[in-house]
């Protein structure tokens, strides 16, 4: 037997297309910040809200939310524009307020390739190991999914050493090349100010994780000029901007890609 119809003609349980005025709506709020991301941006919203809504709003976010994932309050939503403007992802900015959810889905999984893995970190001290951890799990080499993500550096922090390949990859590649872990902060949090979406800069080197989900993922002897001044005592933020000055790359505005 065939799903019922409502009066309109619809499947029950079908939900009704969103309004063309709202869309438009929808549109000018989340600007240039594409579908996906917005969904990943609502959740994060979600988990931490920025101002409280008393129960009409409450229920108005919470009916749009239950459409398609996206969340439609201004506020919360000029919160989302702002962060991005910096460069950061949903994620990293879970990551900086320390709010990752600890999820355990795959704790097993983990436990039995941890106990597989082999040392990576080569001669680092432990000391070094703990610095460069505390430093990659702020800025991420690559996205593996939210629950893995979440598991990862909920086991990074109780141990205080990654064992994930990726991330001591990152690490030893820094190292390698001079830096400590206090400038590789400073480095990627000033590169991370002149990452705007549209934009393109062949110095800021991205990777793709899970979902398409693109991350800036610096290489080490690309920026090795940068640590040498910076080391000399210059200043970081306008260090980056003379350093990526030559490098940015035209777009081609005319092509729609709709």
């Amino acid at each position: 037997m065939s799903a019922p119809e409502n009066r309109l003609g619809r499947v029950s349980g079908e939900k009704e297309p969103l309004s063309r005025d709202l869309r438009q709506h929808r549109e000018q709020l989340w600007g240039p910040i594409p579908p996906h991301e917005r969904r990943l941006w609502s959740n994060a919203l979600l988990d931490n809200p920025p101002t409280d809504l008393n129960n009409i709003g409450k229920q108005q976010n919470m009916q749009l939310y239950g459409r398609d994932g996206i969340v439609m309050n201004r506020l919360w939503v000029a919160v989302a524009r702002h962060w991005d403007d910096q460069g950061l992802s949903a994620y990293e900015w879970l990551l900086q307020r320390n709010t990752l959810v600890d999820i355990v889905e795959y704790k097993r999984n983990l436990e039995r390739e941890s106990e597989a893995t082999k040392d990576h970190w080569g001669d680092c001290t432990e000391h070094e190991r703990r610095e460069w951890t505390a430093a990659t799990l702020r800025f991420p080499p690559m996205f593996l999914g939210a629950t893995i993500m979440a598991l990862h550096d909920n086991h990074a922090r109780k141990t205080g050493i990654t064992n994930s390949k990726t991330w001591i990859e990152l690490a030893l590649e820094f190292r390698a090349s001079g830096f400590t872990p206090e400038e590789f902060v400073v480095l990627n949090t000033q590169v991370r100010k002149f990452h705007k979406r549209g934009q393109v800069n062949s110095l800021i080197t991205t990777t793709w994780g899970l979902n398409n989900i693109q991350f800036v993922r610096l290489g080490a002897q690309q920026w090795t000029n940068w640590l040498e001044r910076y080391q000399a005592g210059e200043e970081p933020h306008a260090l980056a901007e003379e350093i990526l000055a030559p490098h940015w790359i035209e777009q081609d505005l005319g092509v729609n890609n709709e």
